[in-house]
Order: structure tokens, then sequence, then C-alpha cells
């Protein structure tokens, strides 16, 4: 829309501060850690009405996103700048919920003190404890951030001025989605009384492209109720009961109108109750107003401007009255501290216990108003859109779902969009504006400049409360604030720049690395600054272990995999908190019961494979689950691997962790079923069965091979029986040629971790001396001119290959290498050593990591024992998840992908998000879904194809 000129106005007082012209607008996107927040605070359409009434002046910058209701190409049409990230010369940044606080910090120190204004669902105007971080990081004059929160942008009533109303919300499209959700709840909470109504092929809102949609969808509904007789378990007709007389009642009474409910009075429910004939056709619906549920403590009637003053004078008789004879109750009611609730636990008790023989008629709560433990003391979490409900006392469906407008998210963004916009277009533009927009804009300011508006003073104590000081509990001999969170990291080596990256840009984490090579640590306090000091540990001191260990928040290993037990032994016994991208090991596993115990987690498979390839699995079934289907093959590649430019090596391949770990990995016994059939593969054969052609990447030429035992997947990823699934297969993807010449080396011997007891100076002795161990001329010494003969009988066809492979990596006698380490008697660690000197990245190369799952998914009514092989009709989807992540010559890509989802799953577990105990995997949604998220911000997607 474009805006009309403003008419000479008189401001009733100046506020110059917010006079100035704001040339560079910023649309953030929305955490990826909240994977169902589609909606944007400007339109396209807003965005092209913005440039062109300020053609000379604005810019737009959007941060790209996949999953926002409008695509990123009409943002670029509508004349706006597409970027990965806001620039440091954003002038205005507008989101929808609050960002992270380390983003507000990246965008300060990107230009320190450049003025900077953010309107956005701040939470903090309450004095909410969780966001005080994200408040104070608005708080330091030097940077001269302004924080303008939505939810205080107000004007007065008309017809009541003294009484303001906000101007921009989200409530009706709340109400309208919590009650089409309310709906599709009761048919399942129906069916699992023992009936079935037409509400449960209601579909959820979010699989509507509209609203309109949507209410046609309930309007067919409505149609198939009036045409059925419902007789919900004998406890009479289906009954809605709607408390709230706002915007979300309103939405919510908008949707039931829609299904065409039949209204009645709370004084009618016991007729409508008692009544048979023509009732069970019909769907009834009551709303609710609070002077049919409070009442006062001394018997005497609501009466409105009392309550107001004198809530504590009121009881709920809502159980008594009411409850009774309502199926399901949308409640969209706010609550207030010191107010009687709706229903206390005390009142569901009393009502659960009116009716044990029939069961009592309440199936279902829809709490709009979320308030934890408030008007409905019972609900006591939130529900997310994936899981919407839980089941709660008397197997009462309860859902407490906070972001319900984003399941309409186009037509929500385009009503929030065009409430916004005159405010928005005052700080571009004020001479553009009329009316009231400055002085609304005045009292919904939160932070003008970097200090608190006199208004919001009493928020500063929070502020200064979280900022205090604390005792020093030193890591290494720092001191810190009681703000501080404090990390250990264990180890320097090739993934920590990337976690000491995460660790470093939060300015609340004080982090300790502890390495036994305290000038590969340093190095990275240099490149990354920050909270980070560094100290002298060898692990093998228990002592010193232990005082480090008791010392932190949060302990993250990038220790060899046998190290974990021991220092999960410290964090066990010092209360402290573990995290590792290693497999969880039986020896692991067995700390369990114990870290339980002591209230500590054992978090373990954060890194790419095992972490990225879990925490994408159970993303995807987590929507399996939600759309009731079931999976029937899952086969998982994952590989690290050389940019093709960089491959045409021996093996194809190079070292961007450690060399003996991908050698040891090449013996490790496997057991998988494809086919239909379990196989299983000793360690020693895994290499002579690989797979020599996978075709997951047009252009990459890649085999596999299988990657350990991949039976116990189907219970860690909740597949089902591993009997009803033809395919369960996990594999690790390596370039063409990999596998045929590591055989050979195994058959030399190469590969074996037993000490060679004569070996000779040199490389050519050390070949000779594995050969003749392995050769059938035991007990013959052999000679540099025996190798080749050697090789042709023991290697057949693949010895000419082998040969001009050892040629190229110096191992042949009589050709210059590196010395030969003395220190190392083994095969394998000695392969290993040379590998790593032979086979390492150059500055300018890259690495590469692939991850690809492939699902098959058949609806859950699919019976189990179907056939999918030899013409059989049943319908199959076919889903995959793909990452294609590569390097850059400053950090691999595996240091990426592992040292980045270790740290921010150890980010997760120090901020208090990962409730679980005991030794755990990355497989609950409160620990894969930020970690995903976070990723995706950092450049690590997961795509998902659902065609």
């Amino acid at each position: 829309m474009r805006l009309a000129p403003r008419r000479a106005t008189a401001w009733r007082r100046p506020i110059s501060s917010l006079q100035r012209h704001l040339t560079s607008i910023g649309i953030r996107k929305e955490d990826p850690a909240r994977v169902w927040e589609r909606r944007t605070p400007l339109t396209p359409d807003a965005v092209a009405s913005l440039l062109r009434d300020n053609h000379a002046q604005l810019e737009v910058e959007v941060e790209m996103c996949g999953r926002r209701c409008f695509p990123d190409i009409d943002y670029r049409h509508a004349g706006a700048k597409l970027v990965p990230s806001l620039s440091k010369e954003v002038d205005l940044v507008l989101g929808i919920k609050e960002p992270p606080v380390h983003r507000i910090q990246a965008l300060q120190e990107a230009r320190p003190g450049k003025k900077r204004t953010y309107m956005i669902f701040s939470h903090t105007h309450k004095g909410q404890p969780y966001n005080v971080p994200l408040l104070s990081s608005f708080l330091d004059p030097h940077h001269s951030q302004t924080l303008i929160d939505y939810e205080l942008l107000t004007r007065p009533k008309k017809g009541n001025p003294n009484e303001l109303k906000r101007v921009a919300a989200f409530g009706w499209f709340a109400g309208a989605v919590g009650a089409g959700e309310a709906l599709s709840m009761t048919g399942l909470a129906l069916l699992r009384r023992g009936v079935s109504t037409p509400l449960l092929g209601l579909p959820r809102p979010y699989t509507f492209p509209s609203t309109a949609a949507y209410k046609a969808a309930l309007r067919r509904c409505g149609d198939e109720i009036r045409s059925t007789v419902l007789t919900p378990c004998g406890t009479g007709p289906i009954v809605i009961g709607l408390t709230g007389a706002g915007n979300v009642s309103n939405g919510a009474k908008d949707m039931l109108d829609a299904m065409g409910v039949v209204w009645v009075t709370p004084e009618q429910l016991v007729d409508i109750h008692r009544g048979t004939k023509g009732m069970q056709t019909q769907i009834w619906a009551c709303q609710v107003p609070p002077s049919a549920y409070y009442e006062k403590l001394d018997g005497g009637a609501y009466d409105r401007a009392d309550y107001k003053a004198h809530p504590e004078g009121y009881r709920s008789v809502f159980v008594k009255k009411l409850a009774p004879y309502i199926t399901t109750l949308i409640n969209g009611a706010g609550w207030q501290e010191g107010c009687p609730r709706l229903m206390s636990n005390t009142d569901l008790a009393a009502l659960l216990a009116q009716a044990p023989e029939v069961g009592h008629k309440l199936v279902a709560v829809q709490d709009i108003a979320c308030d934890l433990e408030g008007g409905l003391e019972f609900m006591d979490r939130i529900t997310t859109i994936d899981d919407p409900f839980c089941v709660g006392p008397g197997g009462i469906l309860i859902s407490s779902t906070d972001i319900l407008p984003t399941e309409l998210p186009a037509d929500a963004s385009a009503y929030f969009s065009s409430r916004i916009l005159p405010y928005v277009q005052h700080l571009v533009a004020p001479k553009l504006t009329t009316g009231d927009v400055a002085e609304t804009i005045e009292r919904a300011t939160i932070v003008r400049d970097g200090r608190l508006r006199k208004q919001h003073e009493w928020l500063m104590p929070s502020v200064d409360k979280w900022r205090s000081p604390s005792p020093p509990a030193p890591l290494g001999a720092a001191t810190t604030s009681r703000r501080k969170k404090r990390v250990l990291l264990l180890g320097s080596g090739l993934v920590a720049g990337p976690a000491v990256e995460v660790f470093s840009a939060r300015s609340d984490i004080a982090l300790g690395i502890a390495s036994n090579n305290l000038q590969e640590a340093q190095a990275l306090t240099k490149r990354y600054g920050g909270n980070v000091e560094t100290f002298s540990l060898d692990v093998a001191d228990q002592v010193e272990l232990g005082r480090a260990v008791s010392a932190a928040d949060v302990v993250v290993s990038l220790l060899p995999a046998p190290m974990h037990v021991a220092v999960a032994q410290h964090c066990i016994a010092h209360g402290k908190h573990l995290v590792t991208a290693s497999y969880i090991s039986p020896e692991m596993k067995a700390l369990d019961e114990e870290a339980k115990q002591k209230d500590v987690l054992l978090l373990g498979e954060c890194g790419l494979d095992p972490g990225i390839d879990s925490m994408a699995a159970m993303r995807i079934l987590s929507r399996v689950k939600r759309e009731n289907k079931r999976v029937t093959s899952f086969v998982s590649w994952c590989g690290g691997l050389p940019e093709p430019a960089a491959s045409n090596v021996p093996f194809g391949y190079k070292f961007s962790w450690s060399p003996k770990a991908v050698l040891t990995a090449a013996g490790n016994d496997a057991r998988y079923k494809l086919g239909g059939k379990v196989e299983e593969v000793k360690g020693e054969d895994l290499l002579k069965r690989h797979y020599p052609k996978v075709d997951v990447w047009k252009g990459l030429a890649l085999e596999g091979l299988a990657n350990r035992d991949a039976m116990p997947y189907a219970d860690k990823y909740g597949l089902g029986e591993v009997d009803g699934l033809t395919n369960l297969f996990r594999g690790t993807l390596r370039y063409q040629g990999f596998s045929r010449l590591l055989e050979s080396f195994r058959q030399m011997g190469l590969l074996s971790p037993d000490p060679l007891t004569r070996m000779g100076d040199s490389w050519g002795d050390f070949l000779l001396a594995s050969l003749a161990r392995m050769s059938e001329v035991s007990g013959t010494s052999l000679r540099a001119g025996d190798v080749e003969s050697v090789l042709r009988d023991l290697l057949a066809k693949e010895a000419e290959g082998t040969m001009e492979a050892l040629r190229w990596l110096s191992m042949l006698p009589n050709t210059a290498t590196p010395a030969l380490p003395s220190h190392l008697t083994s095969p394998i660690d000695i392969l290993a050593y040379i590998l790593s000197q032979k086979l390492a990245y150059s500055p300018k190369e890259r690495d590469s990591c692939l991850l690809h799952h492939a699902f098959e998914i058949v609806s859950s009514s699919t019976p189990s024992s179907t056939s999918f092989g030899s013409g059989e009709t049943t319908s199959k989807q076919k889903v995959t998840a793909s990452l294609l992540h590569y390097g850059t010559p400053g950090a691999s890509s595996m240091s990426v992908t592992v040292g980045k989802t270790l740290a921010f799953a150890a980010l997760r577990v120090v901020d208090g998000d990962v409730k679980g105990r005991g030794v755990r995997g990355p497989y609950e949604r409160e620990v894969w879904e930020g970690v995903l998220g976070s990723l995706e911000e950092a450049g690590v997607e997961v795509l998902e194809d659902w065609s």
C-alpha cells in the first residue's frame, strides 16, 4: 500500500532520537532452531511499498531463508537485496521472535558504536528471567542500540482514551489455529475412547495454504458431522467450551462458526448434556464469560471492576458448574499471578473422581494462552507443532503450543505486516506519517541508545544481578563473573578450531582449553580471542584432570574415544556434564545409572557421523510419526572426502582427521539388512565386500563400505522391528578405487596392529619386514629386488596398481622418504604416519563432507507383512536428506561439521536446554532440533526432499 503524504500535525513533544532517517532495513531470518517459525514482519509487497515511497534513501536487506512463508525470490522482485547475513550497515533490524544474543553482539562488534534499532517481540518488558541476557545485550551506551517491542505498540481505544489496545498482534490467528488444532485433537481423543468421528479426518491447519482453504475444510467436516450420528462413549453430545473475549477467542469463534457449531449459553449446558433427540448430529459450543466461572469467596456474584481490583477475593467454580458438560476446552483467557486459576490441580482431580465408572466427559484441552502452571495449573509444558499434545491426568489430551499463528504463516504475516508498516515508515521517513504514530513508537521503546527508558528502569536490578561478579573458580587460574558459563575443552587438535570459534562468539561463555600441546592451544586463542584461556594438561594426571573438570560447568572432550570413560568418571564425581563426538562405547554405557543418580548428562555422538547423520534422521522421523506413517527402508551414506580436484592421489583420499581412525574403521565388523536379508561381515572381509558404485551425487564416482552394526538403529531411531524393514543400512563413502587399494595394503600386513620385531632403519626395510610376515617365504629374508615378485604372488592383478601407489608414497626400497619414526612399531601406526605426511591437504585444497539418507515410508495402516518387491501396488513415499559441505583453506569441512556440531550441542547443555540425564545420544528433540538449527545458521544445512 502507498502511504498518503503527512498532513501538518503538531507533536505533543519532540522526540529527537526517533526523528533521524534510517536508510537501511534488515529483515532477519528467524532462528533455525525455531523450525516452524515461518512468519515474516514485512511481506514482499510491504517491502516494495517502502522502496517506492523512499526510493532515494532506502535499502532493504533480507536474510536468505528457505523456510520463510514468502520465497526469497519474491523479496528480490520487490527490490530487496538478498544476503546470507545482515551487514554491519543495517540501521533497523526487523524480526518476529527475539534473536540470539550472539547475533546481536556480532552486529555490534562488526561496527562498534553504530546506532541500530531492533523491532521484535523481545519478551523482556515483564522482566522475563530467561531473556535478561538478551535485554542486557542492548544496554551498552557505547553501542547505542534501541529496542522497540511489538507487544508495546499501543494506541488509545476509541471512546476510551485512557485504555490502550495493541495495534500489532497475532491473537486472532492464534485463536483460529488453536480452535482447529482443538478439533483435530478432539477427534483423536474420542478415538482413544473407542469412538470414531468425522473430526478424526480433519487435517491440521498447517497443511493448508491459507485461512480460506482451512475454513472450506471445516465447512466440509461440519457437513459430514451433520449427516452422522455422534455417540461419543455415552457421555452425551460433543460440546466445545471457549473462554476469553478478545482477539484470540474471536479467531477461535470464527473457525467454529465455519464448521457450523450450534452456540448455547452456559445455562443451557445441563440441558444439552441430558438431551438426546437431535443432539447427536451436532457439535455444540459455548463461549464462557468470567461471570460464569468466577464467584466471590463469600458466594457473591462476579463483578468485573471489583475482580480487577481484588482478584484474590474470587474463586473458580468452573469444574463444579461447567467442566462436567464440556468435551473440549479451548482456553483463550490469560492469567496473572494472584488471580484464581480456571482449573487447579485439585479441581482437576475432583473432576476425574466424579464419574469413575462411565468416565469424565472432558477429553481434550487446548490452552492457547500457554501460561505454564497458570490458569490451568496442570498445563506444565509447552507442546510443539511436531508433537502437538501430551497425555495429562485421566488420559486428557493437552495442547499448549505457543507459536500457533505460524501454522497459517502467509495470512498471519500479511495482516501483521500491514499493521506495523506505518511505524516502520515513520522510522524511515517521519515526514510521510500522520497521527499518533510517533507516540505509539515512544510507548513501545524499551531501550533507547543503550539505556532503559524511564518506565522500564525497574528492569535494571535484574540485569545488574545477572552481570554481578561471583567468587572466582579458575579453570586454570582465571576468574570469571557469575554470568559466565564455564566450558572446559579437552584437546586442541584438528577439529578444535571451529568449536573454539563457536564458544568464543558467546560473551557469556568462559572457555578453557586444556591440552598437552600448549603452543597449539595458544594458536587457537590468538585466532579466535574472546573469553578463552589455555593451560597445559596431561590427562593421564588424574589429580589435575579432576581439578580441571571440577571447575567447569560442561566438559567437551576431543580426546581419543578410549579416554572418554576416564573423563566421564571425573564428570560424575564432580557433578559436571560431558559432551563428545564419539560413538557411545559399552564401557561408557555402563556409566548410565551412576550418571543419572548424580544428575549428570554424558552426551555422545555429537559430531558428523555419528552426529549430524542421526539428528537429520530424527528430524525426518518426527514428521513421519506426526503424519501417522512408518518406515519400511532406511539406507544411509556418509563420508569425508577431498574435493574432486584434490583427489588424484593414492586412495583418492586425503586426511582432515585422524589417519589411524580411518584405517581402523576399514577393519570393523559390520551387520545390516538389504533386500530383506540380514548380512554379517567380518572386519577382515569388509574391504573385499565393498559396494563399487554408489550413485547418490551426480558427477562423483563413489563407492561405499558398510559402517559397523546398523541393527541397533532400528531401536535408536524408532524405526520399529527389524523384521518390518526391507533395508537397514549405514555406509561410509569413498572415491572409487579406495577399497581395492586399501585391501591390498591389508594383505601386505600394513593394517596390522601387531608390532614388528625386526623392522630396519628405512621405509623399504619396514615394507620388507611386513611382507615377510605376510608372504609364504616365512623364515627367509626378503631383499629389495623381491618386492615386485612377492606382490604379484600376493595380490595378483592388483599388484601393478599397488606398486604405483607405494612408489608415489615413497615406501619402496631405495626411495627417499621422511625418516622412519623410531617410536612406532606396529604397521598400522607407521602407515598412518606416512599417510598423514603424504596425503595432507595443501593450503589451497578443500575437503568435503557428504551425507545422504534415503527413506521409504508408507501409511501406518499398511500391514507390516506387505511385500514391495513383486508388483505390490501399495503406495510408497521416498524421502531423502542430503548434505554436501565444502571446507575452506582455513577450516576443513570435517572440522566444521564435527567441531561446530559438538560445540552447539554443548551450548544447549550449558544453557539448560537439554533436560535428559545419564548416557545419551542426540536422539531427543531437545538436542537435535536446536543443533541442526544452529548448524544451518552456520552454513551447514541438511536439505530434505519429500517429493
